[in-house]
């Protein structure tokens, strides 16, 4: 699967869809209906499967041969970061959308992303609201998104307020942005939107509307792997941003006792500590300070 160049068409430029996978037959099947049911014909979809065993690369093959938008390649991968960053490297689109295989874009969704890029051709990226839903497609909520401000990485400091799936960029952002993050596992796309408001914080635009579903379930990311989630979240604020709010902390002694037993008040002082040195070993932030003094006052 390679890419070409080719001639864009102002009126209906091409849109490339990239959708990282594996052992997702359950879901995919609807995540790609989503994409190719789409009211804007002029697309790609690019699925990188990263060595399914369960009847996934069947299935992309039978689609593939009847929709001639889908391609797909199945080799191992060093993580969905890496994934997503081959499957960029081909895409042929002027604009460009990333969709996992768990979740949904909502009726209409690129259509919106076009045409508000045609509206404001200063914007090099784009996103908009979003609904969490569960494993049978029920609403759940709505994702707490919030619209470009003037101070958007000071509310990265509360927490991510892009839901990744209604995401859409411009080709030119992926030369100018540079590659995801392969070191992290699970904030790859937290640390892609800050670097975004960083470089170009005036060029972000927001569509006023539902534009995709975000799945919510027992094996997904922001469930399965919740204490690397808040590790490289934190890291990266202490980063980009500096001192990190303190219901990080209450937020993950939330989750330290609904995943277990009741914990040791030693048990319990140890996970944190354990916690803040992996977010920052030289705690000089004035927020990790504050993290310290307050489990050394548990008693």
């Amino acid at each position: 699967m390679t890419s070409s160049v080719i001639n864009f068409d102002k009126k209906y430029p091409l849109v490339s869809i990239v959708m990282p996978t594996l052992n997702q037959l359950r879901f995919i099947r609807k995540s790609i209906h989503s994409v190719l049911s789409q009211d804007y014909n002029f697309i790609e979809l690019i699925v990188f499967d990263a060595g399914s065993t369960d009847g996934t690369l069947d299935f992309l093959n039978e689609i593939s041969k009847t929709d001639r938008r889908l391609k797909w390649k199945s080799e191992p991968d060093f993580g969905p970061a890496d994934a997503l960053n081959k499957a960029f490297k081909i895409c042929r689109g002027e604009i460009i959308g990333w969709l996992n295989s768990d979740d949904l874009y909502a009726p209409g969704a690129v259509n919106r992303a076009v045409t508000e890029f045609k509206s404001h051709p200063d914007w090099i990226m784009l996103y908009g609201h979003a609904e969490h839903i569960d494993v049978d497609g029920h609403l759940i909520d709505f994702y707490k998104t919030k619209e470009p401000n003037e101070r958007p990485l000071k509310e990265f400091a509360d927490g991510c307020f892009i839901c990744q799936p209604t995401v859409f960029f411009k080709s030119t952002f992926l030369i100018l942005q540079g590659k995801l993050n392969v070191n992290l596992k699970t904030a790859f796309d937290f640390d892609y939107w800050i670097r975004a408001f960083r470089s170009f914080p005036n060029r972000i635009g927001f569509v006023d509307h539902v534009q995709a579903q975000s799945r919510l379930h027992k094996d997904c990311i922001t469930f399965s792997q919740r204490k690397l989630v808040f590790i490289e979240s934190m890291g990266l604020i202490v980063k980009y941003i500096g001192d990190p709010p303190v219901h990080w902390l209450i937020t993950y002694v939330d989750e330290l006792h609904k995943g277990r037993s009741l914990l040791s008040l030693g048990e319990l002082k140890s996970e944190l500590i354990g916690i803040l040195n992996a977010i920052s070993p030289q705690p000089s932030h004035t927020g990790i300070q504050k993290f310290m003094q307050l489990i050394n006052q548990l008693k």
